[in-house]
């Protein structure tokens, strides 16, 4: 569902400016405002997706507001509207991205219009928190969201894998089923009780490669992943390249599988024989990359940092919406909804 302002926001800046919801009409003025939007060191990248809705769209209640200028569309905020617990108390958080601001109107505040206008809109709709992720060496973001008000918390990592043959098959050798609800039981035994878990994740990705890998051997020994292809949503690419045609982009496209929900961090032998498998379809079945996001205090095994080709660190950043209100976070892990990076 896509929520709708009562009214567009209208801003006198350096110049007049609309704030407004999203319109489909908007897209190719939107990838062309990515394009122009590298982030990440020391290799930039941008996104490439059918429609710049996409990223929101994996979220049943979102929106996307755009500036406007004169008929021009200069910039862009999301935000995926979540309902889940912060220290066992149920809580409405939105989760703020794609912020996207036109060259030529940098340092001019734009981002600073578009961060507030969602701030605004979120606790109009009742929120009582908004959160994001920023890559680590985004300085200039990191400036912008703390001059707002929002708050460093603690830090991410997304590691990447390269595929890879399996020299020796595992002796449990792990089953897969296209089905959002296989293992759900294990998975809310690990991680329901974490900061801001939600559990519709995999339902809201099954329409993208979702599958299920699992071992049980009995008597509590399993060990399960769930993987989406991300390449469905969008992909990434060098923002130093053009963008290929659309045509051309599908013909290109290549799976990038993100592994999330991970249970059997207990058996680091279950969960490294469904690790090596993985890595031994992903070989010929067209793999660029698999990749999984951890909130870095998370106790997972070992190999699964050794085994990394690659590395990229976010901060998670936090603001309360609801007047007077602190949410008390639980010490440990939070959560990590696979679909936010």
């Amino acid at each position: 569902m896509l929520t709708v302002l009562a009214r567009p926001i209208t801003l006198t800046w350096l110049w007049p400016m609309e704030i407004r919801l999203y319109r489909p009409d908007d897209d190719p003025a939107l990838m062309t405002l990515e394009r122009l939007s590298p982030r990440g060191l020391p290799e930039p990248f941008v996104h490439y997706r059918q429609r710049f809705i996409d990223r929101a769209a994996l979220f049943s209640d979102h929106v996307l507001l755009v500036a406007e200028n004169a008929g021009e569309v200069i910039g862009c905020v999301a935000a995926g509207l979540k309902r889940t617990h912060i220290g066992g108390e149920p809580v409405s958080l939105g989760y703020v991205f794609d912020v996207r601001t036109h060259p030529a109107r940098r340092r001019q505040g734009l981002g600073t219009a578009l961060v507030v206008a969602m701030d605004d809109h979120l606790r109009e709709l009742g929120m009582d928190g908004v959160y994001g992720h920023i890559v680590a060496s985004n300085v200039p973001s990191l400036r912008l969201f703390a001059k707002l008000g929002y708050e460093r918390l603690r830090q991410l990592i997304m590691l990447f894998y390269q595929p890879m043959p399996a020299i020796m098959l595992p002796e449990w050798m792990p089953r897969h089923v296209p089905d959002p609800a296989a293992g759900q039981a294990g998975i809310q035994a690990v991680h329901a009780w974490r900061d801001l878990y939600v559990p519709d994740v995999a339902d809201s990705l099954s329409a993208f490669g979702f599958e299920r890998w699992s071992i049980d051997l009995g008597g509590g020994r399993c060990a399960g992943l769930s993987l989406f292809d991300q390449s469905y949503v969008f992909q990434q690419w060098p923002a130093d390249l053009p963008f290929p045609s659309a045509e051309e982009m599908r013909k290109r496209r290549q799976a990038n599988l993100r592994l999330f929900d991970e249970v059997g961090i207990q058996h680091p032998d279950l969960l490294r024989a469904l690790f090596d498998v993985l890595r031994d379809e992903a070989v010929v079945a067209r793999v660029s990359k698999l990749s999984l996001l951890l909130d870095r205090t998370d106790r997972v095994p070992g190999f699964l940092f050794a085994e990394a080709s690659q590395q990229m660190d976010y901060w998670m950043v936090f603001k309360s919406l609801r007047r007077g209100w602190r949410p008390a976070w639980q010490d440990g892990p939070i959560y990590i909804d696979t679909r936010e990076l």
